[in-house]
């Protein structure tokens, strides 16, 4: 196999990753059944930022950082890059 048909496997398999990771927390910040009418401001979700190939969790500091400055709870997650089903039950845990 070659080097092209390698690369282009592992970042479809990041971006799926992404997309898990992403939905897992629309999903667990999902709150059914809340209120329509709230006493005080709703609760900004939780983000969490996956890092690709070619870097690690520190490569997102500076989004971290003004994010929340505006007051989101961010995690900056360490992707193992192991592959897609152990990266995104990693990244979901």
């Amino acid at each position: 196999m070659s080097i092209f048909h390698t690369s282009r496997r592992r970042a479809i398999a990041l971006v799926a990753g992404l997309v898990v990771a992403v939905a897992a927390v629309l999903v667990t910040t999902a709150q059914p059944g809340a209120a329509v009418h709230s006493a005080g401001p709703e609760p900004k979700p939780t983000i969490v930022l996956v890092h690709g190939a070619f870097a690690d969790s520190s490569s997102w500091n500076g989004v971290v950082t003004r994010l929340q400055r505006d007051g989101y709870p961010v995690i900056g997650d360490a992707n193992p890059l192991r592959g897609l089903g152990s990266d995104a039950n990693y990244v979901r845990s």
